[in-house]
């Protein structure tokens, strides 16, 4: 993941902005939106780890897990590839002409920034909490990598093009929404694991976009 978001700043670096064109071009967000979104996310991320810890919401995930074991046919692993539809979505919608918040070289530098700062999280509470997968194949269940890159970039595409473009911001979150799902079905990840992941996407890109926009 961190090498994902240094190959996202990198673009950022190097790629000429096509669009040396106007920086912002809509207002940025305001407080109220920024703290309704870091309230959120935190909310999502406390859920997370009620459901992963807490003696009575934990059987309810473990039971949700043995109802999804027992009727799983088969697995999909499309998510694998699902997660980063959302991330790459920004930058190609920007180039195709959709008129978003910031310039080309802006947008790279927040997402980057938002990955970058994320992962790292990601990662401390991964090998932090060294919580055992559902498939018993890993110590770092918690929190769901894939959850957190598809809502990273679901929530900057409804930052960017979300007042334009509402549809776009809905499909960014459905998207994103059927990526946990399907951790979960997978029996990749625990329920807590994938709350917790949606709430850390939405909270590094809040705080990026509070610092930077």
């Amino acid at each position: 993941m961190k090498k994902f978001a240094l190959i996202i700043l990198s673009l950022a670096i190097l790629l000429p902005a096509r669009a040396q064109d106007t920086g912002s071009v809509v207002p940025p967000a305001s407080l109220c939106e920024n703290i309704t979104m870091t309230a959120t996310s935190t909310g999502l991320i406390g859920l997370g780890l009620l459901a992963a810890y807490q003696p009575d919401v934990n059987s309810w995930a473990v039971a949700l897990r043995d109802e999804v074991v027992y009727y799983n046919p088969m697995k999909l692993t499309f998510d694998n590839y699902l997660q980063y539809v959302p991330a790459v979505a920004p930058a190609i919608f920007h180039l195709c002409g959709f008129e978003g918040r910031h310039d080309f070289k802006k947008l790279v530098l927040l997402e980057g920034g938002s990955y970058l700062l994320g992962s790292g999280w990601l990662n401390a509470f991964k090998y932090g909490f060294a919580k055992e997968r559902p498939d018993s194949s890993k110590q770092n269940s918690f929190p769901s990598g894939h959850t957190f890159t598809a809502f990273v970039g679901a929530e900057i595409i409804r930052r960017e093009y979300g007042e334009e473009y509402p549809w776009l911001a809905v499909a960014a979150y459905s998207v994103a929404t059927l990526v946990g799902v399907m951790r979960i079905y997978n029996n990749r990840h625990w329920a807590g694991d994938v709350l917790a992941g949606a709430g850390l996407g939405i909270l590094s890109t809040t705080l990026v976009y509070w610092a930077l926009d």
